[in-house]
């Protein structure tokens, strides 16, 4: 500021005033009580803002929750209020981190959904109660290889018996888990690429330039909200760079990633990309047909013996591999790409295309279908489609001057058109009560507690070497001699010598 206005005597206040100033405005925001002000606010947001997804393998945030402590009841409440906002929509998959209060909010409130350990956090774990090299390697293996279920359950027969893990407590109820963490039971999963809480980590991260712990809850909520902006505008960056231009062709099968890069968006294409390429590991074993369907067996460069099936039906356009990779990661995998190789198809069969990864993932046809919900709910899903759909008219609008203007042209008569059919009604959101919500009490949180900056080694009494004290701040007391001395500091000494350094510390003191 002072440089701004060419010094600091022009500036016209002091930085105390600043200071002063500041505090004043937040406390005129929050003087009905910080909870009951970040209240209010989200209920203005929740009429302007109720819904996001994103087809670019980007971290969307759905939302977020304040809890009054980390236990089940807090959990489960925090899980079915994320419940209740997404209109009662079940998620597939969740990862966590293993805590066993949000493991058992899960299992009550999302009783289907595949619940995943971290895979980060289980290695840790891993790491810290086993010290052999070689059964680290096991649990490695049973982490991330694609084997069966009684292909692991023998491995880990064989490894109790060879490791003496019968009597071991962390290797039964890590074994009581197994469905929570080995690829075995996991593999058949949709879980888009997600095996760790790394991308709850990287909020965490993001979020830490946002917050500071002098923050009120209102101010939480408010820097949250810029945080947020920021995830959507690198979602409209990406989204308008698919569209916007086309990747290079680097493979042979040209056709095939060319249709490829016409439908994913580019995140996905790389992925996609990398499929097609492995084609070239690809060996046909043999090749047999059940009426319409061909039977593909084929095998890896590398790994002779280790055979895979595909079925093929092209009259259907129905393509089935047994490596399960379509089904949890939702793209061909190489050896259907090497199918459609070999029946010289142009383009990928509509049914292996799945359209959340497709760069009209987000198109207003997908929100043009009728659902059977309650009159509350159908009004929050129009109003989020709507509001999803107009980012992208905001972001295409305010790239030129005359696409600025057709756009609010197109605005006004389109709002002037939808006035002359809808009539003015009462908002469908709840409105804030009578009553006053109390700010809450702050509680301790799980884990180590934090360091200090300030903590570090005692200062100690120059003459007695004892912590806690200064030779200058210690009680007095009478001696023999007559003289006053610090307690606790001893001294062999005679009166000459003591009236000395009583007065050289006198004289010490006054300089």
């Amino acid at each position: 500021m002072a440089g701004l206005a060419g010094g600091y005597s022009l500036v016209g206040f002091l930085k105390k005033d600043a200071y002063n100033y500041i505090d004043k405005q937040r406390r005129e925001q929050i003087v009905d009580g910080d909870a009951e002000s970040a209240i209010a606010y989200l209920e203005g947001k929740a009429e302007a803002d109720p819904m996001r997804s994103n087809n670019h393998k980007q971290t969307t945030i759905f939302g977020f929750g304040l809890v009054l402590d980390e236990t089940i009841a807090s959990y489960t409440w925090l899980l079915k209020s994320l419940l209740e906002v997404m209109c009662q929509k079940m998620p597939s998959v969740v990862v966590t981190d293993g805590d066993e209060a949000m493991r058992e909010a899960v299992r009550v409130v999302f009783p289907r959904a595949t619940h995943r350990l971290c895979g980060w956090h289980f290695e840790k774990n891993v790491t810290s109660n086993v010290k052999d090299a070689a059964l680290r390697a096991r649990f490695n293996r049973w982490l991330y290889a694609d084997i069966a279920v009684n292909e692991f359950l023998t491995e880990w027969s064989q490894a109790v018996e060879e490791f003496s893990l019968q009597d071991s407590l962390w290797a039964n109820q890590v074994f009581g888990k197994k469905e929570m963490w080995a690829n075995a039971y996991l593999r058949d999963k949709f879980c888009a690429g997600i095996r760790t809480t790394s991308r709850c980590e990287g909020i965490n991260s993001v979020a830490k330039n946002f917050l500071q712990s002098k923050h009120g809850m209102l101010e939480l909520v408010q820097n949250l909200e810029l945080m947020v902006r920021d995830y959507r505008n690198n979602e409209l960056l990406v989204q308008f760079r698919s569209i916007d231009s086309v990747p290079v062709m680097t493979t042979s099968l040209e056709s095939l990633e060319r249709c490829a890069a016409s439908v994913y968006t580019h995140a996905i294409f790389g992925d996609v990309r990398n499929e097609i390429v492995g084609v070239a590991s690809v060996n046909l074993v043999r090749l047999q047909r059940s009426l319409t369907t061909k039977i593909y067996t084929m095998d890896e460069y590398g790994q002779p013996g280790r055979e895979i099936v595909v079925l093929y039906d092209k009259n259907m356009g129905r393509m089935k591999c047994g490596c399960n990779f379509w089904n949890k990661y939702g793209y061909p995998c190489k050896h259907m790409f090497f199918v459609m190789k070999h029946e010289h198809l142009p383009n990928i069969p509509n049914r292996l295309v799945l359209k959340r990864w497709t760069k009209n993932a987000k198109a207003l046809e997908a929100y043009e279908e009728k659902i059977d919900v309650g009159a509350d709910q159908a009004c929050l899903l129009h109003h989020g489609a709507l509001h999803s759909a107009c980012h992208w008219l905001f972001f295409l609008g305010s790239q030129k001057y005359d696409l600025f203007q057709m756009a609010m042209k197109g605005i006004r008569n389109l709002c002037a058109h939808l006035e002359g059919y809808v009539a003015t009604e009462d908002n469908v959101f709840s409105t804030k009560g009578d009553g006053v919500i109390r700010d809450p009490v702050a509680v301790r949180t799980k884990g180590a507690p934090k360091s200090r900056n300030c903590r570090g080694r005692k200062r100690r009494c120059t003459e007695c070497r004892n912590p806690g004290h200064t030779k200058r701040r210690y009680p007095r007391k009478k001696t023999s001699h007559g003289m006053e001395m610090e307690d606790g500091c001893t001294t062999g000494f005679d009166s000459d010598a003591l009236e000395e350094i009583k007065m050289f510390n006198h004289m010490e003191e006054v300089s």
